[in-house]
């Protein structure tokens, strides 16, 4: 997995922070003796070690724990790529594997290793994400990450066959897999009231919002090493159980 971690909450509740004291990215390099160029990438990237994250703390006059509960309480801000961006990548199936790869945490090399690609193919494919400006190329081939997590796809835009097709294998895999993992699956219908589905839908947002909360500080906290990609699927909607369930004429069983 890359060493390059996803700060979504954390940094939104920086970029709280530096709006309410009127402090813009010039301002906070010079508090941090460093270039605005440098901090926008910090930003931009999210690529911060723990050492620098308490400067900002300092240099802001706010505590570490104060910035964790600001982002506690504050949702991850979704980046939504523009249309056109999708296209691109439902044009190129593989494209679209490898953001979501390296948004998993893997690096270029290892899905390269992973897929059995050459190291040629490897690069055409993170200089097709960099002309999409979704990576940038560094030094050594080393691949920097432009994006914001987490990321929200357009369900019903141009990636949506590759989508319906990923949550279909999952769910999938979590219903053949959940007598032989630790990890539940549940799945019920029942009769409600729509003020009841509106509760439920707000505990589940609230769930949804907590889910990407605890990512942010997760990665920020522990290494790359003791992190793996997790998925969560929620969904709840009226069900028309007559087209899910029809029933053919009966058929007599014949004696065997």
């Amino acid at each position: 997995m890359s060493p390059e971690q996803e700060l979504g909450g954390v940094f939104s509740a920086l970029k709280q922070v530096l709006k309410v004291q009127g402090i813009r990215y010039r301002d906070l390099a010079a508090m941090l003796n460093t270039s605005e160029v440098t901090v926008k990438r910090l930003f931009q990237e999210q690529d911060c070690k723990m050492s620098r994250l308490m400067d900002i703390c300092e240099a802001l006059g706010i505590s570490f724990s104060d910035l964790m509960k600001l982002a506690d309480q504050a949702p991850a801000e979704a980046t939504e790529l523009p249309p056109e961006t999708e296209q691109a990548l439902a044009d190129q199936p593989g494209l679209f594997s490898c953001l979501v790869l390296l948004l998993s945490g893997f690096d270029a090399r290892a899905i390269g290793q992973y897929n059995r690609l050459s190291p040629a193919d490897v690069y055409l494919y993170m200089r097709e994400l960099e002309k999409l400006r979704l990576v940038r190329i560094g030094a050594n081939d080393s691949v920097h990450l432009l994006l914001t997590m987490p990321v929200r796809w357009r369900l019903d835009g141009p990636l949506h066959k590759i989508l319906v097709g990923v949550n279909q294998a999952f769910i999938a895999q979590a219903i053949s897999q959940e007598h032989d993992s630790d990890y539940p699956f549940y799945s019920t219908s029942r009769l409600f009231s729509q003020q009841s589905i509106r509760q439920l839908k707000d505990d589940i947002d609230k769930l949804y919002q907590r889910y990407q909360q605890q990512a942010s500080l997760d990665q920020m906290v522990y290494p790359p090493e003791d992190l793996a990609p997790f998925k969560m699927v929620t969904t709840m909607m009226p069900f028309n159980v007559p087209v899910f369930f029809d029933v053919p004429p009966f058929v007599p069983m014949k004696n065997s």
